[in-house]
Order: structure tokens, then sequence, then C-alpha cells
């Protein structure tokens, strides 16, 4: 499989391969963009840029940011297609000896670090919001209020999708907290202590099919609300049976299809919006607790 191939946000964007190849491969290329100048291959630039995020030099990869923007790359494209390749391709390395493990781990670390600093320059200002935009006038998602927890389990080393996700959750007008590294009965304490209305686990690879079961089951035995539990991740793209295997009620591959799955974002008979501030409590009702 080639690099450009590859080049996908592992479905956590919402949006088909092809268009999130394209924003990809249109933003990492305004990075190095020179009249006249050969452009380095796909998989060049994303070394150079893996580079930005393992130096030292902190102005590095902010230059490198700035230069995207200024060239109208939207902060949404950064965060939803540049930022998992350059972890992928980082993880790429790590598997040809090309990085230590603890490179990987500094990378993802300032990539995190990246996406929460545009994601709250996206929600302290204007701009655009593609998750809206795309959607059929039919479609709207729910208009805040909507609390969702999303479990990243202690055996779980790939991080940076689920921050990708809250943000793009955040965006649309949802509350989001991340657990990571909590141990179940200090997650279902979380989730006792607060109303959600969705709770999501990621899962990259079947070690984490029976750490994801026992939060489950662990939730669904100290909280008496009922909240759905949905399960993504990389895991989910190679199919089987589990909803069964980890005791969840949903299976998804993006955060449209989560939201939809817990009846978060509803389509409106008449084909328009929902009435701005319109409260998720008037619409689905209240929150449950547990996903």
């Amino acid at each position: 499989m080639t690099a450009q191939s590859k080049i996908h946000a592992a479905g956590i964007s919402g949006l088909p391969d092809a268009e999130v190849g394209r924003l990809a491969i249109r933003a990492i290329s305004v990075v190095l963009s020179e009249k006249g100048a050969k452009q380095p291959s796909m998989e060049q630039q994303l070394e150079l840029l893996g580079d930005a995020f393992l130096s030292d030099r902190d102005e590095t990869r902010h230059a490198i940011l700035a230069r995207m923007r200024q060239g109208g790359v939207p902060a949404e494209d950064i965060i939803d297609t540049v930022l998992p390749q350059i972890a992928q391709h980082a993880g790429r390395r790590w598997m040809a000896d090309d990085i230590s493990f603890a490179d990987v781990t500094i990378v993802t670390a300032r990539l995190q670090e990246t996406v929460r600093a545009l994601g709250r320059g996206l929600r302290d200002g204007p701009s655009p919001r593609r998750e809206i935009e795309a959607r059929p006038a039919s479609e709207r998602l729910v208009p805040a209020q909507a609390k969702v927890l999303l479990i990243i389990p202690r055996v779980e080393d790939h991080t940076l999708g689920t921050f990708v996700v809250a943000d793009q959750m955040r965006r649309l007008g949802c509350t989001v907290d991340i657990a990571m590294d909590m141990p179940p009965r200090q997650v279902a304490e979380k989730v006792r202590k607060s109303r959600y209305h969705m709770i999501g686990i990621t899962a990259a690879g079947r070690r984490t099919l029976a750490t994801t079961r026992e939060l489950v089951e662990t939730i669904k035995a100290s909280v008496t609300r009922v909240t759905p539990v949905v399960l993504g991740g990389s895991l989910v793209e190679g199919g089987g049976n589990l909803k069964t295997m980890t005791g969840v009620d949903h299976v998804v591959r993006d955060v449209p299809s989560a939201l939809r799955a817990c009846g978060l974002m509803k389509r409106n008979e008449d084909g328009a919006p929902g009435a701005p501030g319109e409260s998720l409590q008037a619409r689905v009702g209240p929150p449950g607790n547990a996903v």
C-alpha cells in the first residue's frame, strides 16, 4: 500500500477516504511549497513534519502550523487529517527501527498538545464548521449540552485519535471529558458523579478487548442510569462480533455514526435545522449515565 493510499484519519473524520486524502495532501504540500520547486514525495513531507514534532525547537512546528494556516488550510483540516497522518507515519518509522518508542511518545504528546491548542482557537473564535456544512439540510446535530465521556483504556497505546474525536465533538457542541489511564472502578465513579449522554471507548488492538469488557461490566454494574456505550478505533475496521466480545451497545467507525447511534444527531421532519438554542433535553430527554 502506498503512503498516499494510507492518507486517512482512521475513520474518525466522518469524511470519505478520498476527501480526507485530498485535504491531507493539500495541507502538507502547503508547508514546503515554493514556486518552481520540485515537490517532495508524500512520505518525505510526512517525515519532515514528524521531525519538526520530534525537535526540541518548539518554534519549528509552530512555524509549520502557521505556514499551513497562512496557506489557507483550515484548522479543522490540520486536526482531522494532517496530525493523524503524522502520528501514523511516526508509527511506521518506529516499526522500521528508524525512531525509538520514546520518540513516538514525544511526537504523540506534541500532536495532542497541538490538537488542544487548535481546538481552543476554533471554539474561542469564529470558524467554518465542516461537520455541519457537509450535512444534508435535513440533518443537524442536537445543539449543545450533550455530555460525552471518552475512555482510553489503560492498555491502549494509541491516544491521539481520541483527542481528535473529542475536538470534533466539541466543535459540534458537545461537552467532552477524557478518562485516560484510569482503572475501571475509578471510571465508574466518574460516571456516577456525572450525567453523560454517551460513553465512548477506543480500541486499536485486540489486546484492549478484555479491558474494554471489564470497563463496560464495571460501569453497568455500578451505575443505575443507562447510557449507551460505544466502541470505536482502528480495531473496528477488522470486523468481528465486537459487541458480544466487549458488551458495548454500539460499534462505530466515525463521530457522526456514534452521535446518531446514541440519539444525539436527529433528522428534522421538515428538513429544517434545529432552532438555535434548542436544548438537548427537549429533543432526546434527560441524560443517562453510562457509555
